[in-house]
C-alpha cells in the first residue's frame, strides 16, 4: 500500500536492528504512474506519452520529515516536469525511484492530500458504504484498502478492485461502481476508503507541483 515499498521497509527493519546498514543514498527521481502495483514494486504503470520523464531531485528539494502516526515529508520546492508532447491522461500517483529509468520504487503515495476514512459495507445489490460524514459528491473516485485492518466483504457482482466511482451519496453512506458497473456484496465487510485526484496534464502546458502539494507518508 501507500508508503515504503518492501525494499525501504526491509533495509530500514535490517538497519536498525543492526543486520545491515542501509543502501547507499540514492538520488530521488519522482515518477508519475497512471496505474499502482504491490508492495515490492512491481506491477505500476508509469506515464509513457510524448515528453515525460522522471525528474530528479536533491535533498534541499524536500522538507525535514516530520509529525507521527504517521511520519510525513513534503516537497519544499515545486517540481517542474518536462514539457508534455502529448496529453499525460489519468495519473494519479507519484512514487520516487533511485534512478532516471527503472531502478528501485522506494516509495509512493496517491496525488491529493486525502485521508483514508474507515468504512463498513453491507450484503446489498449493491453494496452500501458507511463512511460518517465522507463529503463524497456523486462521480468522484476513491480506492479501497483492508491492509490496516478490517476484511473485504465477498462480491456477487464485480468487486473494489482499483478505481471506484462514487454514486448515489448520502451524508454517511454511498454505493460504488468499477468501470461501470455496479459492485453487489454477498457478504459484509469493513476497511477503508480514500478519494483520488485523477489528473490529465495537456499537451504544451507546463507541469508543475507546488511546494507542498506531494505528500509522502512512512506508513
Amino acid at each position: 500500500m501507500t508508503g515504503f515499498t518492501d525494499r525501504v521497509s526491509r533495509g530500514v527493519l535490517n538497519h536498525v536492528t543492526g543486520k545491515t546498514a542501509m543502501f547507499t543514498l540514492p538520488t530521488a527521481y519522482i515518477a508519475l504512474f497512471t496505474g499502482v502495483g504491490l508492495d515490492d514494486g512491481t506491477g505500476f504503470t508509469e506515464v509513457s506519452a510524448a515528453g515525460y520523464a522522471r525528474v530528479a531531485t536533491a535533498a534541499a528539494d524536500w522538507n525535514t520529515a516530520a509529525g507521527s502516526a504517521p511520519s510525513t515529508i513534503s516537497n519544499a520546492a515545486a517540481i517542474n516536469f518536462p514539457l508534455p508532447g502529448a496529453a499525460w491522461t489519468a495519473v494519479i500517483a507519484f512514487g520516487l525511484y533511485d534512478a532516471s529509468t527503472s531502478g528501485n520504487l522506494l516509495v509512493w503515495d496517491y496525488l491529493g492530500n486525502f485521508d483514508w476514512l474507515p468504512a463498513t459495507v453491507s450484503l446489498a445489490s449493491p453494496g452500501v458504504l458507511t463512511v460518517p460524514g465522507h463529503g463524497f459528491t456523486a462521480g468522484d473516485t476513491v480506492i479501497w484498502t483492508n491492509e490496516y485492518g478490517g476484511a473485504s466483504p465477498t462480491f456477487s457482482q464485480s468487486n473494489f478492485t482499483g478505481p471506484l466511482t462514487v454514486v448515489a451519496p448520502a451524508a454517511n453512506t454511498f454505493t460504488l461502481t468499477n468501470a461501470g458497473t455496479a459492485v453487489n456484496t454477498s457478504s459484509v465487510g469493513n476497511g477503508m476508503v480514500r478519494k483520488l485526484a485523477s489528473q490529465t496534464l495537456a499537451s504544451g502546458v507546463p507541469v508543475a507541483f507546488p511546494v507542498g502539494s506531494l505528500t509522502i507518508a512512512s506508513g
